[in-house]
């Protein structure tokens, strides 16, 4: 509570500043930023300088995306939506941003059902390592439990963690890496990751395989295919099918969603879709529905922005009476875009 607090405090400081000042000045809030992020690249350069001198890992060049300096291999895939994941910060959005970033966002939620707010926060980084090829990158992720019910629990494999993820060299248009980690200190775990993207005519696409180990859930994967129909420049179609299974739950997950992505300006973007989820045991059904709105902007610099994201939701539970949710966010940036 008392971090949504200073968080929102600072909001209406950074939004009062930039009323009150030309967009050539720099205030306090930019001062702030500015030091934290040289702070997050001096730490991501001291890692850096540590970890490039093991030269046998690193023995072949970079294989992940860049986006200044793409590979010959890269620049033949076919494009990679990278403009949607990168502004609405998506699942996929680190398969498609290989730079040092961190992630805090602040969120108040209001539950119809249960007749009150509830503030949460979410912290996410990735510490990119030039120096060993930027095969090698730093995550951290502190993921609060309202924002993973968020997503009714799916795609969690490396919520609440810390670790090292390794970059493979790319083969035949395949991307992966492998990670170790721990969710806590009796909770270690291995992951590895892969994905491929493909057209077929006018659809760009992805499917990604995911296998975990834990002291946990134990065996774990999780499957996803991407399917995006661009209908503008600034629009596309996105239906995203997934499917997961956990050796300690019997049966099998699963989920999809209808999405239409619009960016109205540079710095602001909508989205709206509708989404369901399944299992097959103990009954294999549809356990909830959703329908959901996402609005953002960008409202200052490059670096702070707000989301506003109405919900009904239906679930089986409650017998599936529908629930009005309402999630408020404000999103601060670390990183270069």
């Amino acid at each position: 509570m008392i971090r949504f607090i200073i968080l929102n405090i600072l909001f209406i400081s950074v939004t009062w500043a930039e009323h009150n000042a030309s967009v050539e000045e720099e205030n306090w809030a930019d001062s702030y930023h500015r030091f934290f992020t040289h702070k997050l690249h001096t730490f991501s350069y001291h890692l850096d300088e540590k970890l490039s001198s093991y030269d046998y890992l690193f023995e072949t060049n970079a294989t992940r995306i860049n986006h200044k300096h793409g590979t010959p291999e890269s620049e033949s895939e076919p494009q990679i939506n990278d403009w949607f994941s990168s502004f609405f910060k998506d699942d996929i959005f680190d398969e498609v941003y290989t730079k040092s970033y961190a992630l805090w966002k602040n969120t108040l939620k209001y539950d119809y059902k249960a007749k009150k707010f509830k503030p949460y926060t979410s912290f996410k980084a990735s510490l990119a390592l030039p120096k060993t090829r930027n095969r090698v990158n730093l995550y951290i992720e502190n993921e609060d439990e309202e924002e993973k019910r968020r997503r009714s629990g799916y795609r969690d494999m490396t919520e609440g963690s810390i670790g090292l993820r390794y970059t493979l060299p790319v083969k035949n248009h395949i991307h992966s890496f492998a990670s170790v980690g721990i969710h806590s200190y009796d909770n270690p775990y291995l992951l590895t990751h892969f994905w491929l993207p493909y057209d077929i005519g006018r659809w760009r696409n992805r499917v990604s395989q995911s296998f975990k180990y834990s002291n946990e859930y134990h065996f774990e994967e999780e499957t996803n295919f991407y399917f995006d129909r661009f209908t503008d420049d600034d629009a596309m179609f996105r239906i995203h099918l997934g499917r997961n299974t956990k050796q300690e739950i019997d049966g099998m997950g699963y989920y999809s969603t209808l999405s239409y992505n619009k960016t109205t300006k540079f710095n602001k973007g909508y989205q709206i879709g509708v989404s369901t989820w399944g299992q097959t045991q103990p009954e294999n059904e549809i356990i909830k529905y959703s329908l959901y709105g996402v609005y953002k902007q960008n409202i200052y610099r490059k670096w702070l922005y707000y989301e506003v994201e109405p919900r009904v939701e239906w679930e089986k539970q409650y017998d599936f009476d529908a629930n009005y949710i309402l999630y408020v966010s404000i999103e601060i940036f670390f990183g270069f875009e």
